[in-house]
């Protein structure tokens, strides 16, 4: 899969998200997702290659963990317009 920051993906749920962050992190790929109709719908997601598709994590502590990798790889990468634009 070849996605990356500002990229917008649907999910089963029938929502489209925007990818606000990428890491790699124990040999998988994360994903924090915002969807782009609604802010406050917030997905944590892994990356299942061989399915070309997403896997929502619900692991607490594992998202506690992924947190600081997803600042670090948003900084800089996310604009004051781009905040802006999902605020509409």
């Amino acid at each position: 899969m070849s996605i990356e920051i500002k990229d917008s993906v649907a999910l089963s749920d029938g929502s489209k998200y925007v990818v606000v962050s990428k890491v790699s992190y124990r040999e998988n790929i994360y994903y924090y997702l915002i969807d782009e109709n609604n802010n406050e719908n917030i997905k944590f997601c892994v990356e299942n290659s061989e399915r070309n598709s997403f896997s929502e994590i619900n692991n607490k502590d594992l998202i506690q963990e992924l947190l600081p990798l997803f600042l670090k790889s948003t900084s800089g990468a996310i604009t004051k317009d781009d905040l802006e634009l999902l605020g509409e």
